[in-house]
């Protein structure tokens, strides 16, 4: 199994197979856990720069779908909505156009893309989550494609970690309420630095995932849930998703 990740930079994902952001780690966690192997050491993940998402949403091949085939909650088609909706399309095609060179026995593949919702509002994530989802469904890679939409912004996630590590009984769903700072600094951002003591970047957040100082199995977060729980179904773990509720 090939895993694809595109993210916005490299506190997420990160940006190449020997630069792997702390998500991928995560992610690596995951399957190292579970499976008994490493993808990253294996050589089987693959990254795709943003930069190659926007070159392939410029391209002649690239026809916007009519506002109707988006089929988004919404009747009108919000800007950032269709931002993450032509994101998926292109990301899918990013990664089938590596996947229709491998052996026909080696094709099988998860495709992580990751945005900040950049809204402390549980619809609008949702609506963004929803368009990468149809994104995906549009260009035929399905269940194929995970959709990790951080609400509003993945260092909630990493904070919810750190917390919930110091006291276990904390509840942290307060995170995701957040919202955008006046001159564009989100105060989740300011908060982790603060409670790291020094900025966040690449190389401190992967130390810290590594050692389980931010220990995924504690984020309990809507939005981050959402991204396991879809993580573990597509690479063979949704029996360890909770059972789904039955009226």
């Amino acid at each position: 199994m090939y895993f694809f990740f595109s993210g916005e930079g490299a506190t997420d994902l990160g940006e190449n197979g020997r630069e792997p952001g702390p998500l991928a780690l995560v992610a690596e966690q995951i399957i190292a856990e579970h499976h008994h192997c490493s993808f990253l050491e294996r050589e089987r993940a693959v990254f795709i720069h943003r930069a190659e998402l926007e070159q392939i949403k410029g391209s002649v091949g690239f026809k916007p779908q009519s506002r109707r085939a988006v089929r988004l909650p919404s009747q009108n088609v919000k800007p950032e909505t269709r931002y993450h909706y032509d994101n998926a399309r292109a990301f899918s095609r990013a990664t089938k156009r590596v996947v229709e060179n491998k052996n026909e026995n080696d094709r099988d593949f998860v495709a992580v893309l990751f945005r900040d919702s950049d809204s402390p509002v549980e619809s609008e994530w949702n609506d963004k989550r929803n368009s990468m989802l149809w994104g995906f469904h549009v260009e035929k890679i399905g269940k194929h494609g995970i959709a990790a939409v951080a609400r509003p912004v993945s260092e909630a996630w990493w904070l919810s970690a750190i917390y919930c590590k110091e006291d276990k009984t904390k509840k942290c769903q307060y995170l995701e309420e957040s919202s955008r700072g006046a001159k564009g600094d989100h105060p989740l951002k300011i908060e982790l630095t603060k409670k790291l003591g020094t900025k966040p970047n690449r190389t401190v957040l992967n130390e810290m995932v590594t050692n389980r100082d931010i220990d995924y199995t504690l984020i309990d977060l809507q939005s981050f849930l959402a991204f396991l729980y879809d993580f573990r179904d597509v690479v063979g773990l949704g029996y360890l998703n909770p059972p789904e509720t039955t009226p």
